[in-house]
């Protein structure tokens, strides 16, 4: 049942991205993206890329109505004994400026893996934007290939220190609601704190993450130690 739930919210974003990418042309949406050269591909305090410098591609569309819709795509090491695979993010949602001038989102996303397809999950998320500060909260029936529901609450922020400098810090909670005993661990935290320098159509960035667990699982593909992380990165916008 969670993998057949998984399966329509990956069948959801493809068909909502699909469609809104048709009608790119109306009510000047807007098209963008850039291309990234990463130290360390780490997603959620776990490293996708076993350590190894991996390229990056992010495509956004926005239509001025409030929806959005993306996709990400990455190289990624799912465990030592792997040869390079990829990940493709496909995201979409709606977002609404309120009175009070907070910004309200909802959406969903969907991760596949075309080389190891178990690990493909979706989720489905909402959050608050107010000027510089973010947060949201995902649901997902069967996260990454664990066969267990999870949430993932985070919360971002971004402070410009200079016309071209900025300091950015993300702190992120997993949390399995229903987990079994010895299947998975019960939570795990992340943070990461970082500087980002833009210049012409580059930018820059330099961050430094912490991720802490209770204790380690294996899953028998997703398999990699919670450890701090240096990773730097270099992006090209269009």
């Amino acid at each position: 049942m969670a993998i057949h739930k998984g399966a329509v919210l990956l069948k959801f974003c493809a068909i909502f991205i699909l469609t809104l990418f048709a009608f790119e042309g109306k009510a000047h949406a807007q098209v963008s993206g850039s291309i990234t050269l990463v130290s360390d591909y780490f997603y959620r305090g776990i490293s996708l890329s076993d350590g190894q410098a991996v390229p990056q591609l992010n495509l956004v569309y926005d239509n001025p109505d409030g929806w959005y819709a993306g996709a990400f795509g990455s190289k990624v090491r799912v465990n030592s004994k792997n040869s390079d695979g990829e990940q493709i993010l496909l995201y979409s949602g709606f977002s609404r400026r309120l009175n009070s001038g907070v910004v309200w989102e909802a959406g969903a996303t969907g991760s596949l893996f075309p080389k190891a397809t178990d690990l493909n999950y979706g989720e489905i998320f909402t959050g608050i934007m107010v000027d510089n500060l973010s947060a949201r909260i995902y649901y997902s029936p069967n996260y990454i290939g664990l066969d267990a529901k999870t949430l993932y609450l985070e919360a971002n922020a971004d402070y410009a220190l200079h016309e071209r400098i900025d300091l950015f810090s993300h702190i992120g909670w997993l949390t399995y609601p229903d987990a079994k005993p010895g299947q998975v661990i019960n939570n795990r935290f992340d943070a990461r704190v970082g500087l980002g320098v833009n210049f012409a159509a580059w930018k820059l960035q330099l961050a430094y993450g912490i991720s802490r667990q209770r204790r380690s699982y294996n899953t028998g593909k997703y398999q990699s130690p919670v450890r701090d992380s240096l990773v730097f990165g270099a992006s090209y916008l269009f």
